[in-house]
């Protein structure tokens, strides 16, 4: 083999590592490193591969849409507080995330492209208008972590149930639920721990 060859598979092979590095889904331990960022204008300032965690409150920046997808390897966002109706719709596109946090705003459904998140790890939507998750949640094999704290949600979808023995907890603490609606929820996820209000007999 010629020392060109050699070299060229010497530099496609660096590339490959590198690109393997950036993307690279850390364990909660290591993401902790990296600090959390909270504007555009201080994410700008790294390297779009160093940029990991996000958190925006109050006020959703006007260009989030379009610029959130210049970081493609973010792999936790924190978009609290602000009243929005819907989560982003390029938020979706952010395949490497294991963290969302979306909690106290004015969302009512989550979007069916939950699914697409398939490294997730965690979803935070306490403290909103939400009534239901949506099927596609069964594809985040990854998810072990809900809170749903202080939502409208009393009943999961069947398809719950295949994440039975990778969703470890989820937090349903300040919605009124009576005893029936709890062993049903537990019934899908029987290895899962909940966190319950104490009971009530609403219908």
């Amino acid at each position: 083999m010629s020392m060109k060859k050699v070299s060229s598979i010497i530099v496609i092979a660096s590339i490959c590592l590198l690109s393997a590095a950036y993307g690279q889904v850390l364990d909660s331990a290591r993401l902790s490193k990296y600090p959390v960022l909270t504007s555009f204008a201080v994410a700008d300032t790294l390297d779009t591969e160093e940029v990991l965690r996000l958190s925006f409150k109050r006020k959703l920046p006007a260009d989030f849409n379009e610029k959130i997808l210049k970081y493609k390897y973010l792999q936790e966002l924190h978009l609290k507080n602000m009243r929005l109706k819907e989560i982003p719709q390029n938020v979706w596109n952010l395949k490497y995330l294991t963290v969302l946090d979306v909690s106290n705003n004015k969302l009512t459904a989550i979007s069916d492209r939950l699914g697409e998140l398939l490294y997730l790890e965690r979803l935070i939507i306490n403290r909103n208008d939400i009534s239901a998750l949506p099927k596609q949640i069964s594809q985040l094999t990854n998810l072990y972590y809900i809170d749903m704290f202080s939502t409208l949600i009393v009943d999961f979808p069947a398809e719950i149930s295949l994440l039975e023995n990778t969703l470890k907890v989820i937090d349903m603490r300040i919605i009124r639920m009576n005893n029936e609606e709890k062993w049903n929820l537990q019934n899908y996820l029987p290895k899962t721990k909940f966190l319950f209000s104490h009971s009530c007999n609403c219908k």
